[in-house]
């Protein structure tokens, strides 16, 4: 038996606060759920980077990914999910209830939901992080419109390189592939 109160255990703990964390932590509060999200960093995950999104509906004329990504945390949190910041660490799903470790605390629930989203991998060549937005992106579908008529690389050569460089090809006046290897890792599809 675990050493918990009942009023420690949370009917949904959420690893990550991206977009799909706090749609999952709105329909659990407005379940009735107790509900908690737990975020490393700060709201929104990979989409508060992003300066300009015009693919979401409901913002005629765009919107920042921080601010989208605070809209969707205060959302949830009117209904009563919890926001926490702090770092997961571990996770034992096999215990009932199930244990999440984050930040040297233990947290309970009967349910976990993991969306822990993508990190982009990054090049690490002199100036990326300065070009972030002005130029650099991780995200064709999302960013590809900035590039319209433009020239753009694309960096790699497995299946996302090629579903991007093939949705650039369609935005972009010419895409350029660069890969390490002599053919693409690519699926032949």
């Amino acid at each position: 038996m675990k050493n918990y109160n009942n009023s420690d255990l949370y009917d949904m703990l959420i690893i990550g606060g991206g977009p799909a964390g706090y749609t999952a932590a709105l329909y659990g509060a407005r379940a009735g759920l107790r509900v908690v999200v737990l975020e490393k960093l700060s709201a929104g995950g990979q989409m508060a980077l992003t300066h300009a999104i015009d693919n979401y509906p409901g913002f005629e004329d765009g919107i920042d990914g921080f601010s989208l990504a605070e809209k969707m945390k205060s959302q949830a949190e009117r209904f009563g999910a919890e926001s926490k910041y702090a770092e997961v660490t571990a996770v034992d799903l096999k215990s009932e209830p199930k244990e999440v470790t984050a930040d040297g605390e233990t947290y309970y629930a009967k349910t976990v939901v993991i969306s822990t989203g993508a990190n982009p991998r990054k090049l690490g060549v002199q100036g990326e992080e300065e070009l972030v937005g002005r130029g650099v992106a991780y995200c064709a579908s999302c960013d590809g419109m900035f590039y319209r008529g433009k020239t753009v690389v694309v960096v790699g050569g497995g299946n996302t390189a090629a579903a991007d460089a093939l949705l650039l090809s369609r935005i972009a006046s010419k895409v350029i592939v660069v890969h390490r290897r002599d053919t693409l890792r690519a699926t032949k599809i």
